[in-house]
């Protein structure tokens, strides 16, 4: 069995919740903005001329209808955004939307009708109806980024809606819907090449088309997603931004028994991480997520599947991609991913919902810092053997129970670490100018977390959280170790496999120093007569080594081990304690609390 931290050990070690918390915040910002690459699709279609009916599942990275529909001979786009009151149907939209309630148009310029446009924006997952001029089909493609986001059924009314569906092998609109009362036996309309709508007369044997709308009628209120329901807690789509290492991935079957595939596409980057866990052992495990995999449903199951990202493995600051989930039953839906380098613990303020309101005003996000390993780790050291001095060994032996402290460790960017007393996070605001244009307030510089180790310069910056409604920094202290000012040089690699080393030296008047006692006569370093300096305390010097563990400790190959968690072995040698040296071990771990690779800028 190894020497390491117990699990338990590792969940109760402190680590600077506050800031992570304000880290997990800043992913959660931060996620949804970074661009899209490899999480785009390209989804196309064949229109005819005259109506065309369709169901976008991608968004454009621009979603104005100016640039979505640019260079394509359209007459009009037509939406329909729903409400509570049931729609009915129209069975030719050439008798008109503009006068329908519901109905939002877009016209292209220069068309005399173009100041009637109220449909500004073109997003996924919803259905439109495109009117296209000419006499000859038109292919038209739109790449952008799938989003998962719930439907909204309209009770007792008709839809326009579309399905996920496989085009290699689509479901039959029977077995799509044959799971939800609302929709089981209901009308369903689809739109012919005449640009009419007609009735699906045979359910069960008429396959659903991808990429195609329909009116569906839904009797009574309906919440049905489909066959196999993906849900994503955190948004709509599994964004680990710069902080984040684990998200959870929820399918719930709402139709027959069935095999779900987990599908890996776009040639994705992200080294994903599948959580496991063994029942019969009650081991947990972390192993790489395989291109392929599948589980088996029952009828009304949940499934959830923890993912991890290991940003240790990323070779790009950004990494991204997109999973194909199918149920072998004619359904398919995309959910794109993404996973950044390690960012600053720098978020908005507007986002921050106990962060100071001046603040909230500027928001932003400092320049990132260098990726790699640079921020503030926070950690635990266990000892768990002591070398017997009084034999002078210096080999340690195990001790009765195990005890431990506080460490605090900062790694700048050119790579110079410091151990640390104490660190505060501060806020240093952002400045605004005024828009010529409009004449707001616009952001200039963006405000920003800071850290100190020097409380002089305390008040050039404002508090990083809230107390009693007032502004306050988030302080982190240990009463481990001591040394003279606030910061403590330390030599070598930190990184997986490097080792770290530093000399504390507690000289014979150092307050701290254990045998020193201020006003024993034995023990206050001063003469006979209590005047001139005499040494009685020793002087005590503190030896540590961080040696770094390769791989990590627990098999399990937790995702976010050498990117925001390192540990290995710690050894340590005092001298001046005792004749003899004595030499301790045990193991440390440690945890990233702020990506900020300056202090007391």
């Amino acid at each position: 069995m190894k020497p390491w931290i117990t699990e338990r050990v590792m969940r109760e070690m402190p680590a600077m919740p506050r800031l992570v918390a304000l880290m997990l915040l800043s992913s959660a910002i931060l996620g949804s903005a970074l661009p899209a690459a490899a999480m785009e699709r390209t989804q196309s279609f064949d229109l005819q001329p005259g109506w065309n009916a369709i169901y976008l599942e991608v968004e454009p990275a621009d979603v104005s209808p100016d640039t979505v529909f640019a260079g394509l001979p359209v007459a009009s786009v037509w939406t329909w955004i729903g409400s509570d009151s049931a729609v009915q149907f129209i069975q030719d939209p050439a008798d008109g939307l503009s006068d329908r309630a519901g109905w939002l148009g877009w016209f292209p310029r220069p068309r005399p009708e173009s100041i009637l446009t109220n449909l500004s924006a073109i997003y996924a997952n919803r259905a439109y109806l495109i009117h296209l001029e000419g006499a000859a089909p038109v292919s038209f493609s739109v790449t952008g980024e799938p989003r998962v986001r719930d439907r909204g059924w309209i009770t007792d009314s008709f839809n326009l809606v579309g399905f996920y569906v496989n085009p290699a092998l689509p479901s039959t609109f029977g077995d799509y819907l044959a799971a939800s009362p609302a929709h089981t036996g209901q009308p369903i309309y689809r739109l012919g090449t005449n640009g009419i709508w007609s009735l699906v007369a045979s359910p069960f044997s008429e396959r659903i088309q991808s990429g195609a709308a329909y009116w569906v009628y839904t009797d009574g209120p309906s919440d049905y997603p489909g066959p196999l329901e993906i849900d994503l807690p955190q948004g709509t789509d599994l964004a680990f931004g710069g902080s984040l290492s684990r998200l959870r991935l929820s399918l719930i079957n709402r139709g027959a028994a069935t095999s779900v595939t987990v599908r890996q596409v776009n040639g994705s980057d992200v080294p994903l991480t599948l959580f496991r866990f063994d029942t019969d052992t009650g081991e947990q495990s972390w192993p790489e997520l395989p291109e392929v995999y599948s589980v088996a449903f029952g009828p009304g199951e949940e499934v959830q599947l923890e993912l991890g990202v290991r940003r240790s493995e990323l070779t790009s600051a950004l990494a991204e991609g997109i999973l194909e989930i199918t149920n072998g039953q004619g359904f398919r839906r995309f959910v794109s991913v993404s996973a950044a380098a390690v960012l600053p613990s720098v978020v908005s303020q507007s986002r921050a919902g106990n962060q100071r309101s001046g603040a909230a005003r500027l928001g932003g996000l400092a320049p990132a810092a260098t990726a790699g390993l640079e921020g503030l780790w926070i950690g635990a050291v266990r000892v768990t053997g002591v070398s017997e001095a009084q034999n002078g060994s210096l080999v340690p032996t195990s001790t009765g129970s195990n005890f431990g402290f506080k460490v605090l460790i900062h790694v700048d960017s050119a790579g110079q670490l410091r151990l640390l007393k104490e660190v505060i996070q501060m806020w240093q605001e952002g400045t605004m100018v005024t828009d010529p244009a409009t004449g707001d307030l616009v952001v200039e510089t963006p405000g920003y977390f800071v850290l100190l180790t020097d409380d002089s310069l305390i008040p050039n910056f404002d508090g990083a959280s809230s107390r009693d409604g007032q502004p306050v920094g988030i302080r982190e202290s240990t009463a481990a170790y001591d040394f003279d000012g606030n910061e403590q040089l330390m030599d070598g690699n930190f990184s997986l496999g490097g080792t770290v080393t530093t000399t504390l030296l507690l000289p014979s008047e150092f307050p701290t120093n254990p045998f020193r006692h201020k006003f024993h006569p034995d023990h206050d370093n001063k003469d006979l007569r209590f005047v001139e300096f005499s040494p009685e305390a020793y002087e005590v010097t503190r030896r540590m080594t961080f040696e770094f563990a390769s791989t990590e400790p627990f098999d399990r190959e937790v995702p976010e081990w050498g990117s925001e968690l390192m540990g290995g072995t710690y050894r340590e040698t005092l001298s001046g304690l005792h004749r003899n040296d004595i030499a301790v071990e045990g193991t440390f771990l440690l945890r990233r609390a702020s990506a900020r690779a300056l202090l007391n800028e």
